[in-house]
């Protein structure tokens, strides 16, 4: 059977010509069950590589689901109707290809590279498991599956520091905001999912509507898009995902946690929420960052290790996601106390939140930015990620151009103003981490309880 498709975009954007962006030749094609296709082919490469976005993660959670997007990822490497349990792994290791998969709060992400005459196997894999997951599952692969995750999660939190990140989420976003339950759940939640709630969570969100593949590296375009249509056709259009939760920024609210843990040196996290992914201001944050950070010269650099040596480690770093973001500040130091490695970092962002930061600061924060993106563009793998980043942001694989005139267009006075806006003391969340026993954590701070 024959899907009949749709061809969504072949060419790079025209209305955005900027000539010294490195340009992407992608195409994207919408097949009649709902699946997005977007291919480019690399001639100088004999690998593929092969990702399956589908728009579910932890905030797409119901009461009860906790953890359970996290947990369906794995599931998905259990056996669907044609591929028996654990051959999707056995399968494809043995073509010479090779896969991993995550999960976020907005997304859940498979990914495989392979050697292109295992194309067609590769297609095959993610198209049984797309239409007819159901078919192959039962309690005993989720019993399994259960087992796995509860001890990935209890060995992550018993690792020094392996507890932050899912802390930072319980403090920064309200009890009602769907960003604040950690992706890896609740061990509850995680137990309690049964084969039926299996299905279920199935039923709602792995959808071909709900799905975009990207396909990078050695193949004949008009080659390939023929092998897709053949495997993915007769994965049936169930229709459109449900709406999603569409809440987009918490009410300002701060909160000062701690965490004691089996580490020698003490931590500060000092974090802000933001803007959505798409925002106006979202680039303008991303070069605050390196302005900040961005090695010697640069301010909090400076002020806490080249000028004066205060940490031993340390990050910025602004992230966007679909609904709110976040920036944040970390800190680490064996001798200087917390409290006084806060006020240094507050005080260089206060500076450039009163003063706008140089042209030439900006320029240089504009140059890391563009350099990641270009690096993003070298292997099929990091390619295929930055075509599917471009379809999510733009509706557009080939957005370089528009990426790069998106940081292009912001001016020192913009860094300045979402210091001002965001970077503020009265919309800042703390974590401090302190050895066992030890009381260094920021004057106020509660412990962290996480479910």
């Amino acid at each position: 059977m024959t899907l009949l498709t749709v061809v969504l975009a072949a060419v790079s954007f025209a209305a955005d010509p900027v000539t010294d962006a490195p340009q992407t030749h992608a195409t994207a094609t919408l097949l009649n069950n709902g699946l997005t296709v977007i291919l480019e082919p690399q001639d100088r490469t004999g690998q593929v590589a092969l990702d399956v976005k589908y728009r579910v993660g932890s905030r797409d959670e119901r009461d009860g689901e906790h953890g359970c997007a996290h947990l369906f990822e794995h599931l998905m490497f259990e056996g669907s109707k044609g591929v028996p349990n654990n051959a999707f792994d056995v399968w494809l290791t043995a073509a010479g290809g090779e896969n991993n998969a995550y999960t976020s709060e907005d997304e859940t992400v498979y990914t495989m590279t392979f050697p292109s005459n295992a194309l067609d196997l590769a297609l095959f894999l993610e198209s049984d498991r797309m239409g007819f997951l159901d078919a192959g599952l039962d309690q005993a692969n989720v019993t399994n599956q259960q087992s796995v995750v509860l001890q990935e999660r209890a060995t992550g939190y018993a690792a020094p520091r392996g507890r932050e990140d899912d802390a930072i989420s319980r403090l920064l976003w309200p009890s009602t905001h769907p960003y604040h339950v950690p992706v890896i759940g609740t061990v509850a939640d995680v137990s309690g999912f049964q084969i039926d709630k299996v299905r279920d969570f199935w039923s709602r969100h792995y959808l071909p509507s709900n799905a975009t593949l990207v396909l990078v590296g050695n193949f004949d375009p008009a080659v390939a898009l023929e092998q897709i249509t053949h495997w993915f056709s007769d994965v049936p259009n169930r229709g459109d995902a449900a709406p999603r939760v569409a809440e987009q920024v918490p009410p300002d609210s701060v909160a000062q946690g701690k965490l004691e843990d089996d580490v020698e040196d003490r931590t500060v996290h000092l974090v802000w929420p933001t803007v959505a992914r798409g925002s106006t201001d979202e680039a303008a944050l991303d070069l605050l960052s390196w302005v900040l950070d961005g090695g010697r010269g640069t301010r909090i650099d400076d002020a806490i290790y080249y000028k004066h040596p205060l940490a031993n480690d340390w990050m910025v770093g602004h992230w966007t996601r679909d609904l709110v973001g976040e920036f944040q500040v970390t800190v680490t130091s064996d001798t200087v106390p917390l409290e006084t490695l806060s006020k240094v970092v507050l005080r260089e962002i206060a500076r450039v939140a009163k003063k706008a930061p140089t042209d030439a600061e900006v320029a240089r924060a504009r140059h890391t930015a563009w350099s990641y993106m270009e690096d993003a563009l070298e292997a099929p793998a990091d390619r295929a990620a930055m075509l599917l980043a471009c379809w999510d942001r733009y509706h557009d694989p080939n957005c370089m151009p528009r990426e790069k005139a998106r940081y292009d267009g912001v001016t020192a006075e913009d860094v300045r103003r979402v210091a001002a806006k965001y970077l503020v003391p009265t919309r800042m969340t703390t974590l401090s981490v302190v050895p066992n026993g030890d009381d260094g954590a920021l004057p106020g701070a509660a412990p962290v309880e996480l479910p």
